[in-house]
């Protein structure tokens, strides 16, 4: 799965980032309820990860940065 590190490095992080925003497509399609919550729990925890290493997501579509610094 992963290399174990004393910190995540930049490129892990990018790629959740693009797996985070993937979950938005997810708003506009049906869902049970329990598959809907199990997305969002895992956007969150995912999301989770981006911030607690102190970046947060760039929504922005013109921008080549999936993740800006805090």
């Amino acid at each position: 799965m992963s290399n174990l590190a004393d910190k995540t490095e930049y490129r892990a992080l990018r790629i959740i980032a693009q797996m985070v925003k993937q979950f938005e497509k997810l708003h506009y399609m049906d869902m049970t309820k329990i598959d809907d919550w199990d997305a969002i729990q895992a956007r969150n925890l995912l999301e989770g990860v981006i911030q607690s290493n102190g970046y947060k997501i760039n929504y922005d579509r013109g921008s080549n940065k999936p993740i800006l610094k805090l």
